[in-house]
C-alpha cells in the first residue's frame, strides 16, 4: 500500500492532517480539516528526505513538518517512512510499502 495517514493536532482548536503518497506513480497530496493544501507529483528525486511545512490554527497555532524518507535504490518499490512533527516534537512515526493495487488503481 502507498504510504497514507492522518493525524489530528490541538486541545481547543483540533485540526485533522491527511497525508498520501503513492511512490511508483508519485502522486503526493496533504490535506488540512479535508482540504488540498498540497498537491503535487513526485518524478524523480535525488535527495532521500523530502520536508513539508506548514503553519495552522487560529487561536492555538501549531508548526507542522512532516518528512518523507526514502531508501536509497529501488525506492519506488520499497518502504517509505513518513515522520511527523508538532511544534518541533516528533509525535509519530508511519511506514508504507507499494501493493499491486496502488500500481495499477490510482
Amino acid at each position: 500500500m502507498a504510504l497514507k495517514f492522518n493525524f489530528k493536532v490541538g486541545e481547543s482548536e483540533i485540526h485533522e492532517i491527511e497525508f498520501y503518497f503513492n511512490q511508483f506513480w508519485g502522486n503526493l497530496y496533504i490535506k488540512l480539516d479535508g482540504k488540498n493544501i498540497e498537491k503535487t507529483i513526485r518524478f524523480l528525486s535525488l535527495s532521500l528526505s523530502k520536508v513539508y511545512e506548514f503553519d495552522l490554527g487560529e487561536k492555538e497555532k501549531h508548526h507542522i513538518k512532516i518528512e518523507l524518507i526514502r531508501k536509497l535504490l529501488l525506492a519506488g518499490f520499497r518502504e517509505y517512512l513518513g515522520k511527523v512533527y508538532a511544534d518541533g516534537n516528533l509525535l509519530q512515526e508511519f511506514r508504507g510499502n507499494l501493493s499491486l493495487k496502488d500500481l495499477f488503481f490510482k
